[in-house]
């Protein structure tokens, strides 16, 4: 029979996977956004508040896993900065 301890670490390892690969796919599920922005030019309907404090907290965040070493922060809120900076620059150029 396993120990609660043990029956909790297989559960986190699977969890953690899920993380991983959340992580990973937040970011590129964005790029369909800054697709339309930057290569369509299609705006509407996109705010430029909300993605701007998208970035900041993306940077907030990605900072915070580089002071603390956190790599799931890193991996996922560093390729979410340049994707929502990209939106925003494409909004600002609009």
């Amino acid at each position: 029979m396993k120990s609660a301890k043990k029956q909790t670490k297989g559960k986190n390892r699977s969890l953690d996977r899920l993380t991983y690969v959340t992580g990973i796919m937040l970011p590129v599920l964005t790029i369909p956004q800054a697709y339309m922005v930057i290569m369509e030019k299609e705006t509407s309907g996109v705010s430029l508040l909300t993605w701007s404090f998208y970035l900041f907290a993306s940077l907030l965040f990605a900072v915070y896993g580089v002071i603390h070493r956190e790599r799931l922060l890193m991996m996922t809120y560093f390729p979410f900065t340049i994707i929502e900076g990209a939106i925003v620059a494409g909004l600002l150029l609009q």
